[in-house]
């Protein structure tokens, strides 16, 4: 085959082999709908706890009536719905013990109580107490001649931001995690894939037959390429699925953000999968048999796992943490940074770029790295291959 076709068009013919074989499997369709559907579930359940942990129900007794209005604008300034339902004391603690209602204000001035069934809540006692305090302030200035409001101006502290606040800051956080979780889950899935199939191929035998007819560098780029290719098309479709359906259900307001954040995971996609799928395939040339293979790609898994824990739990409250900013230049880490920096809005163009070139030498690196081990260990059957004897060629 080499004899006629050249490198490229024996790449090709891999990859074209490697990609139609998986997209046309059922596991293929299977798992893009049980992913689809676990998205959705998991969308839900957020959603439903963002509502149950965003309000609150309070029962307001007669004597406490005058607080209503400043309670509803304290809750809504904290963004937080609080519905007030008018209760007698009697009836308020039978409501708190059915969990009808979350507490009941009894009292009166200087003698309030706020009553719930076995603990109130943190943002409930903090609306209540702080509007009591205020209350309490009122008086003893009003008491003392003073004028509460120009009191209150006085003591006013004046905010400003050196840059326009992101109106869509939200959103953006979103579509931060959003990204940083399908990218974690297409290279470790595809990435997987390529050392299982590795084994396979080693474990039948049907690598000898086609290293019979072609090299192994091309034979391990084109089974790359494909896998890569493959798990492209999941993340395109999961990622515009996931476009389209938050701009119908209202979630995205700004699409152009949302495809700016697909546009970046998708090159970063291509760039994370060139750079990890190279060593999972060098690891699986180094076994025989499935069962060894998962103590040689847990290694590889943490540099994916360490960013992608970062990208989920620091960078939404501290977009700008050096750490991050830092880490997010490292080419094992950008795939999973970088993007997440992008969709935040705080990664300047510079930087992306920096980051792609970091990245785009650190794949040369590996995939010559990695060609060796391959090369040098595809065709070894028996007995786990050391890494030392990978690289240098040794023969048992």
């Amino acid at each position: 085959m080499n004899g006629s076709l050249s490198p490229g068009q024996v790449v090709a013919l891999v990859a074209k082999r490697e990609f139609t074989t998986q997209v046309r499997s059922r596991s293929f369709l299977i798992g893009l709908v049980v992913t689809i559907v676990i998205f959705a579930i998991y969308a839900l359940i957020f959603q439903f706890i963002g509502k149950q942990t965003s309000s609150d129900t309070l029962g307001v007794t007669p004597g406490a009536q005058p607080l209503v209005p400043a309670l509803q604008q304290a809750a809504q300034a904290m963004d937080r719905t609080l519905t007030i339902t008018d209760v007698s004391d009697s009836a308020g603690e039978v409501q708190v013990r059915n969990d009808d209602l979350d507490a009941v204000l009894t009292g009166t001035p200087g003698s309030y109580r706020l009553v719930g069934r076995d603990s109130v809540g943190d943002s409930l006692q903090s609306i209540v107490a702080g509007v009591v305090r205020q209350q309490a302030l009122t008086s003893a200035l009003q008491a003392a001649g003073q004028d509460p409001a120009a009191v209150a101006q006085r003591g006013t502290v004046a905010v400003s931001t050196l840059e326009p606040v992101d109106p869509q800051r939200g959103e953006r956080l979103g579509l931060a995690i959003v990204t940083s979780v399908l990218l974690f889950m297409s290279l470790i899935g595809y990435g997987t894939a390529v050392a299982q199939g590795v084994v396979e191929e080693k474990s039948s035998r049907v690598v000898e037959l086609l290293l019979a007819t072609i090299k192994p560098v091309h034979l391990l780029t084109g089974k790359v390429l494909g896998l890569g290719l493959v798990g492209l098309l999941q993340l395109v479709i999961l990622g515009a699925i996931g476009v389209v359906g938050g701009t119908v259900a209202g979630l995205l307001t700004v699409p152009t953000a949302a495809a700016s954040a697909l546009v970046a995971a998708v090159v970063w996609y291509l760039l994370g999968f060139f750079l990890y799928a190279s060593l999972y395939a060098a690891a699986g040339s180094m076994v025989s048999r499935q069962e060894e293979l998962q103590s040689l790609v847990t290694p590889i898994m943490f540099p994916l796992l360490l960013p992608f824990i970062f990208a989920v739990s620091v960078l939404p409250g501290d977009p700008r943490n050096t750490v991050g900013t830092v880490l997010s230049f490292v080419p094992f880490f950008a795939p999973t940074l970088m993007p997440a920096r992008q969709a935040l809005g705080v990664a300047a163009w510079w930087e992306v770029g920096i980051a792609i070139v970091l990245t785009l030498a650190a794949i040369v690196g590996t995939v010559l790295v990695a060609a060796r081990i391959y090369r040098n260990s595809v065709l070894r059957t028996g007995a786990r291959v050391s890494l030392s004897e990978a690289l240098r060629g040794a023969r048992a």
